[in-house]
């Protein structure tokens, strides 16, 4: 999974149903479930960040512009996201998550 993970992020930034599915195969528990996913994204995507933005130039001056325009939706989704999975049980929660990855993953295929 990591091999498959590790490639398929560097390639396309696919690697989210790559790993999910992997936790998922782990049985974690809600809350451990999005702290290690959130962890395992911010450490591959702060080492991509010289990747990008030196030998491939995905990242300049507008694109980072675009970015802070963002920021406040970001922090929205930051709570909100919050507040949704605090109301989500357990059973619930998983299956919502099996099923956006499926449909993730289709979407990535085509």
């Amino acid at each position: 999974m990591g091999l498959v993970g590790g490639f398929s992020t560097m390639i396309g930034n696919a690697a989210g149903p790559v790993f999910t599915l992997y936790f998922l195969s782990m049985h974690l528990p809600k809350k451990e479930f999005i702290g290690t996913s959130a962890w395992l994204f911010l450490i591959l995507n702060t080492g991509k960040l010289p990747l990008q933005a030196v030998f491939w130039k995905n990242i300049t001056l507008n694109s980072l512009m675009a970015d802070l325009i963002a920021v406040p939706v970001l922090i929205a989704g930051f709570f909100l996201g919050i507040w949704i999975v605090k109301l989500l049980p357990e059973k619930i929660y998983r299956v919502f998550v099996i099923i956006t990855t499926i449909a993730t993953s289709a979407l990535l295929l085509l």
